[in-house]
């Protein structure tokens, strides 16, 4: 259903349909792609031992893309944890978040 707002109509269906659009999900997939090349520049500046990787894939309908910090630590490696033996805390490297320019 639309509604009038200053003369336009508005569809609440706007943003699924503009989702769907083909060079909208290019853009989105393009962004993963330069997200994910600066998320891999962030993580071999920290990369000393482990397997962590950066992962960019896209969801089951082609319209989503993802930009993943793959590893069994992921979530401690992102935003931090408490040291094992000292219990002292030791700070995230924000891998993803600041590759995608949010830290």
């Amino acid at each position: 259903m639309a509604r009038r707002v200053t003369g336009v109509r508005v569809y609440g269906n706007a943003a699924e349909v503009a989702a769907h659009e083909l060079g909208v999900r290019a853009a989105v997939a393009e962004q993963a792609v330069k997200i994910g090349v600066r998320a891999e520049m962030r993580l071999a500046a920290h990369r000393d031992t482990g397997h962590a990787e950066i992962e960019v894939s896209k969801g089951t309908k082609g319209v989503d893309s993802f930009v993943s910090l793959v590893d069994d630590a992921a979530m401690s490696i992102e935003f931090g944890h408490r040291h094992n033996r000292s219990g002292e805390f030791v700070r995230g490297l924000y891998i993803i978040t600041g590759a995608a320019g949010l830290a």
